[in-house]
């Protein structure tokens, strides 16, 4: 058993896809978010264009592919959402609201930033990377109705058509921030939840390093990155 996601050409796409889950050269066009399919159509090709032009530099100067995919992600992903979701009873109200001291406080509000950051720039590379390789045909995307429509959440559909014939379903969920401005909160992949996904391994690296949220934060790169039993080992 392992911590990090297995690469399938499924997954591969999937890794690229759920980037957009978390995170500009100067010349990445600003990404309207008062209509959240307008936005994640727009992000998109933002997206494949970047890749397209980045396969004659990339693999000399990967870090400048990253940052320009970087600048067009964090316009549209709610990424300390996300960490918080990743996270969970670990980064929970409940928890903030047990703490005793203002300095607990912003330790703790700290710690949640600190993962939001880290889970960010590995998501980036490993979805920059896929889509270096994404040799679809098109991508089509509609908004759907849900069990849980409410006026300030929406879900959308994402239909990724490769040249073979296949098809992947993606579906992104994104909610109205406090500035009616819309962010994408959760990816689905082919009925793969990963915010849930994300949250299973967080836990697992938490309970095999003896309940030390901080170290597995600092080392979540390394802990997706290699076997459990590994993972096992004593680090105090």
């Amino acid at each position: 058993m392992t911590l990090k996601l297995r690469v399938s050409p499924l997954r591969a796409i999937g890794s690229a896809l759920v980037c957009l889950m978390i995170t500009a050269s100067v010349w990445a066009a600003p990404i309207p978010r008062d209509n959240p399919e307008q936005m994640l159509i727009q992000a998109t090709d933002q997206l494949l264009d970047t890749s397209k032009a980045a396969r004659e530099y990339a693999m000399q100067d990967p870090q400048r592919y990253y940052r320009q995919v970087a600048e067009i992600i964090e316009q549209v992903i709610d990424k300390e959402y996300f960490a918080r979701g990743v996270m969970a009873t670990y980064a929970s109200q409940r928890q903030y609201q047990a703490l005793k001291t203002d300095a607990e406080k912003q330790a703790f509000k700290a710690r949640v930033t600190r993962f939001a950051d880290i889970l960010q720039t590995v998501l980036i590379e490993k979805y920059a990377d896929a889509l270096l390789t994404f040799k679809g045909d098109r991508i089509d995307v509609k908004a759907i109705a849900t069990s849980t429509s409410h006026a300030k959440k929406s879900s959308l559909l994402q239909t990724i058509y490769d040249k073979g014939g296949a098809t992947y379903k993606v579906q992104y969920n994104l909610h109205q921030k406090s500035d009616s401005l819309w962010l994408i909160n959760n990816v689905i992949i082919e009925g793969i939840n990963m915010g849930s996904t994300y949250r299973t391994q967080f836990a697992e690296a938490v309970e095999n390093n003896r309940g030390d949220v901080d170290y597995v934060i600092e080392h979540w790169h390394e802990l997706m990155n290699r076997p459990q039993e590994k993972a096992n080992t004593n680090h105090g």
